[in-house]
């Protein structure tokens, strides 16, 4: 059987400068030692008896001056042995060591036959303007080669870093010659979204029927489901059965939505124009008026959570002062009632055992009183460190200016937690001195 014959040649190219090296563009780019290394796609034929390899590196052109020729034993050279040759020739002529080209090589081969397959799809396809590189990235060391196959741009005969479908070949500068943006038609053409569709959903294992109703005067819609009835052909799982059930509680709250047709009763769906507001949504603007103002000392119901909410609208909003210290004395005379309905309550059961921790407080306020110590001082007089329950609990018990920068000077002298830093201690007590300048104590 006679050998097969067939040259390996290189061929310098040097593409034509782009307007951006960036995504798939990223080819012709020749920074930081980058090259391409690129199989001409023609050389793939069977009855060719040349293989053409493309670049731009001028070392592997100096030593591939000339063309060369290898043998095979077989009458005709399939892809896998030319794309083999190819990537021979080519670690052969790249500074890389034989364990690095032992260990790559047949995961590139397989990846530049992958690489072909796709190719070949891209262009046969059909679809809009999707893309496929020409071209995978090896890196060794500091240097970056890109391997793939050369494929000439349709109108200037350069570098393709893609190809797309409907059989295009264009380089980034010729890209805008083969996008075409069909025009719009003439007349609109008008689409009847009033038909009604049925949803059948599998994962829940219901069925129901959707239809958009159309305000011809407002240009305003309204989606309307009805016909809701449960598909037992579905085998549903645990989880789907939770489903389930979460679907069908969610209509209890969506009434005015479904139109139960089944059961004789049909409700005309209500658009509401209002959106109930939420803490969270009051919280995000700037300004808080009157109304949101009550509205969120409404909703609380303890002390630490007034506390909180308190200390929020102060430092990150504005508002109306007057009417803030209105709302606060009164929220905080609901707290005092509360309290002293509490104690009332755990003295008629009991004068030995404190059920409640207010009357625990009480007491502790009543021994302060008596001994003439205040909890700044008590706080000040510790030996050992000061912990931050105890650093709030001084700086609460603090209501003038004077007595204020007496117990900064004490705090700052004294052991801390490391959570007592110096910067915490300062905000702490600049916020106190605010509050005590606007009268709030």
């Amino acid at each position: 059987m006679p050998n097969k014959e067939i040259f390996i040649g290189y061929t310098f190219f040097r593409p034509e400068k782009v307007k951006r090296y960036t995504g798939a563009d990223t080819i012709y780019s020749t920074r930081k030692g980058k090259s391409y290394i690129l199989l001409h796609v023609n050389s793939l034929q069977k009855e060719k008896d040349m293989l053409t390899i493309v670049t731009n590196n001028r070392h592997i052109i100096k030593k591939y001056d000339k063309p060369y020729l290898i043998n095979s034993d077989r009458p005709m050279m399939n892809t896998k042995y030319r794309i083999s040759k190819y990537l021979t020739s080519v670690f052969c002529g790249l500074p890389i060591d034989i364990e690095t080209r032992n260990k790559y090589f047949l995961r590139i081969r397989q990846l530049l036959l992958d690489k072909l397959v796709a190719i070949e799809n891209r262009l046969k396809k059909q679809e809009k303007n999707r893309q496929t590189t020409t071209y995978i990235k090896f890196s060794h060391g500091n240097r970056t080669w890109y391997l793939g196959f050369y494929i000439p741009c349709s109108f200037c005969s350069n570098v393709c870093a893609y190809v797309m479908s409907n059989n295009r070949k264009v380089c980034q500068n010729c890209r805008s010659k083969v996008i075409v943006t069909p025009t719009p038609p003439t007349q609109n053409t008008f689409k009847n979204y009033c038909q009604s569709k049925q949803i059948v959903s599998k994962r829940i294992g219901v069925t129901y029927t959707k239809k958009v109703s159309m305000h011809s005067g407002t240009g305003n819609y309204l989606v309307t489901y009805s016909n809701l009835g449960i598909n037992k052909q579905f085998k549903t799982m645990k989880e789907q059965e939770k489903y389930k059930k979460r679907f069908t509680n969610s209509l209890k709250t969506h009434k005015n939505k479904w139109n139960y047709t089944n059961n004789r009763f049909e409700s005309k769906p209500i658009v509401s124009k209002h959106r109930l507001k939420r803490r969270g949504d009051i919280l995000k603007k700037h300004y808080i008026s009157n109304k949101e103002l009550e509205f969120l000392f409404d909703q609380v119901t303890n002390r630490s959570e007034y506390n909180m909410l308190k200390d929020d609208i102060f430092i990150n909003h504005s508002f109306n002062s007057e009417y803030f210290l209105e709302l606060r004395k009164k929220k905080e005379a609901t707290f005092e009632r509360d309290d002293i309905k509490v104690a009332e309550q755990s003295t008629s059961v009991g004068k030995i055992i404190m059920v409640d921790d207010i009357t625990t407080n009480l007491q502790e306020l009543e021994i302060r009183e008596q001994d003439n110590v205040l909890p700044w001082q008590e706080i000040l007089n510790k030996f050992r460190r000061i912990t931050k329950p105890e650093f709030h609990r001084g700086l609460n018990s603090v209501r003038d200016l004077d007595t204020l920068k007496k117990f900064y000077d004490g705090v700052r002298n004294k052991r801390r937690d490391h959570i007592v830093s110096n910067s915490y201690v300062k905000i702490q007590c600049d916020i106190r001195a605010r509050k005590i300048k606007d009268g709030w104590y």
